[in-house]
């Protein structure tokens, strides 16, 4: 059929157009780049947020952001609560990171997970940093170590 050969190569066509997309499957509306989070979050704004780096720790003690929380991703379901203490009952947003933006959606996923959940609406918004520690390289300070 011409038209489901037509749709399913706009939608195919759009899924290849944002490599974020097809990487970590999590709406556009989850992401923030590291330049856009730079610009809001670490830079003069200095808004209060949560960074939650969720590499092993053997990664993180490597090098990390300035206050950065680590909580790697095998830990995220059971400190849930934990996470709900840091962002102030939902006054804080969450921001998740590793180093190249993989584990850091996977943690976005549980926690938005989490946010559905009845028993944990003490988070309000959680957003994975696209491309982790990877793209801050690029986009952000070329000076952070890369691994």
């Amino acid at each position: 059929n011409e038209k489901d050969r037509t749709s399913s190569s706009a939608s195919s066509s759009q899924h290849n157009a944002s490599s974020t997309m097809s990487v970590t499957n999590l709406p556009s509306n989850l992401q923030i780049s590291c330049k856009e989070y730079h610009e809001k979050y670490k830079s003069k704004n200095d808004k209060p947020h949560v960074l939650l780096d969720v590499r092993v720790k053997r990664q993180y003690e490597m090098c990390a952001l300035d206050n950065s929380i680590n909580i790697p991703l095998n830990e995220i379901k059971e400190k849930i609560e934990e996470i709900e203490k840091l962002s102030d009952r939902g006054t804080k947003p969450i921001f998740c990171l590793c180093r190249r933006g993989i584990a850091s959606a996977e943690a976005t996923r549980i926690i938005q997970d989490a946010i559905g959940a009845a028993s944990h609406d003490g988070i309000l918004s959680v957003y994975n940093i696209d491309g982790g520690l990877n793209a801050w390289v690029e986009e952000v300070d070329p000076s952070f170590p890369k691994y």
